[in-house]
């Protein structure tokens, strides 16, 4: 179990570009070398796309209800809305 969690440490380290750039030679290398490591960080890679792009859609729906309060502000709403006249 150790060595899955250090392995995709190192994945992750290697996917946000924190690595020494020896070590992030040595890590490419190894993944040229063994096809099952390659589809590891492919599989890595993914997950922390869906999780960046989840964060995003989380942002923008607390920035909408914050537009949607803002906007019940009769003050706010007309302030808002004499810019776009």
């Amino acid at each position: 179990m150790r060595k899955q969690l250090a392995e995709v440490q190192q994945i992750e380290q290697y996917l946000l570009d924190e690595m020494p750039v020896t070590s992030r030679l040595v890590f490419q290398a190894r993944m040229l070398a063994a096809p099952a490591l390659r589809e590891k960080v492919r599989y890595q890679r993914k997950t922390l796309q869906l999780v960046r792009w989840l964060a995003r859609e989380e942002k923008r729906r607390e920035l909408d209800q914050l537009f949607q309060r803002l906007m019940q502000d009769t003050s706010f709403n007309n302030s808002i809305t004499s810019i776009f006249k």
